[in-house]
Order: C-alpha cells, then sequence, then structure tokens
C-alpha cells in the first residue's frame, strides 16, 4: 500500500471515529457536519485538502466550516462541546 493510500485510510478511519463521538456529544446535529471537518484537520492533523477529498467536499468548502466553527467558539455552549470533543480526542476518556 502506498504512504498518500495509507494516509487517506487512515483519515478515513479517524472521520468514523469523529463521527461516532459526535452521535453522542452535545453538538447540535445541524453543527456536526462543520465540528467533525474542524476536528479532522485541527486534532488529527489531517490537511485541507484531503479533508476535502475524505469528506466529499471542496477544500473551500473545508476552509468556510473551518472559519465558521472558528466564529461559533464566542458561543459558551458550542464552546464547552467543542472542548469536550478537543479533550476526548487529545487527552482521552
Amino acid at each position: 500500500m502506498s504512504e498518500m493510500r495509507a494516509i487517506r485510510r487512515a483519515a478515513g478511519v479517524a472521520l468514523k471515529g469523529i463521527r461516532f463521538a459526535l452521535s453522542a456529544s452535545k453538538v447540535r446535529p445541524t453543527d456536526r457536519r462543520s465540528v467533525e471537518i474542524y476536528l479532522l484537520v485541527t486534532v488529527c492533523g489531517i490537511s485541507q485538502p484531503l479533508t476535502a477529498d475524505v469528506c466529499g467536499c471542496t477544500k473551500q468548502n473545508v476552509s468556510k466550516l473551518l472559519r465558521a466553527v472558528e466564529d461559533r467558539r464566542d458561543d459558551q455552549t458550542f464552546e464547552a462541546a467543542l472542548s469536550d470533543l478537543e479533550y476526548f480526542f487529545t487527552e482521552g476518556v
């Protein structure tokens, strides 16, 4: 398996884990798409172009959704839910 193929596969596995965690989180269903992309890029370190490929969207859409999440972080409820997810993926349960 080529290195790029392995990285793409790992990104897909990470996305599945993020989606599973989001399903049990306090993040509203309408925000989950942007949060999954945000976590894939910021927590998992997946590049924006690869994130776009794995998520089936454009690089511009990834960039737009990242900005949307950053803008929402001023909302204390959203920030708490996002921080919980970031902690879960970086520090463990």
